[in-house]
């Protein structure tokens, strides 16, 4: 990857709908050659995919909360707590981490009784020890 790549993820982080023609006008080479570029990345798995950003708050779940998750490691790391919260649509991120909590997942609820209602549905899958929860009251900083 050079500085054009990097130029290019920037745009696309900025704007993941951008035509290649407004990319090439502003890194200064070819539409065609912007398509290769952009391909490559998207064969190397550099750039995973198009998503749109979306704002939870107008879906009617504006409630944010991050849930830190202790896990019994020898009934859950078979892919059946990854497969479980996977089908939890309330769950729309998960990392597994180093420190307290094994693995932090972040949710999306209507409200605080729709937060509780996961929670409850949470501490029943096998695998999950113990779960902590951080209410999110704002998001100032926000990632592509």
């Amino acid at each position: 990857m050079d500085k054009i790549d990097e130029q290019i993820i920037a745009l696309l982080k900025r704007d993941g709908r951008m035509a290649l023609a407004d990319i090439s006008r502003e890194v200064g080479l070819s539409s065609p050659t912007i398509k290769d570029r952009v391909g490559k990345l998207e064969a190397e798995g550099v750039i995973l995919g198009y998503r749109p950003l979306l704002d939870y708050a107008k879906l009617g779940l504006g409630m944010t909360a991050f849930v830190g998750l202790t896990l019994d490691f020898h009934t859950c790391c078979q892919g059946d707590v990854d497969a479980a919260l996977s089908k939890m649509p309330e769950v729309v991120e998960g990392h597994y981490t180093d420190g307290e909590w094994d693995m932090l997942i972040r949710v999306q609820a209507r409200d605080p009784a729709g937060l509780m209602a996961f929670l409850q549905r949470l501490n029943t899958v096998p695998g999950i020890t113990n779960s902590r929860t951080i209410i999110s009251l704002a998001n100032p900083i926000r990632s592509v």
